[in-house]
C-alpha cells in the first residue's frame, strides 16, 4: 500500500494499541498511546483503576497482550 503525506491510515493500518486483561474486574481493554507518545495509558471501564505502559527505545517486548492486576 502506497500512502500520501496528507493521507490519513486505513482502518486496517490503524492506530497501535495494547490489548490488556485487567485482573480487578476481569475485563479486557485496548489501551493507545498518549499525546506525546511515551508510553500507552488507559483505564479500567469498571472501577477506573488507572494503566500506565511505557514505551521503551530498546528491550521491550513484541508482545501485544498483557495481563494488569
Amino acid at each position: 500500500m502506497v500512502m500520501l503525506m496528507d493521507e490519513k491510515p486505513s482502518s486496517a493500518a490503524g492506530r497501535p494499541f495494547l490489548s490488556l486483561h485487567l485482573k480487578c474486574c476481569h475485563v479486557y481493554v485496548r489501551i493507545y498511546p498518549n499525546v506525546a507518545g511515551d508510553a500507552y495509558v488507559g483505564n479500567c471501564p469498571r472501577c477506573a483503576a488507572p494503566v500506565r505502559v511505557s514505551i521503551v527505545e530498546e528491550g521491550g517486548s513484541s508482545s501485544r497482550i498483557f495481563t494488569a492486576s
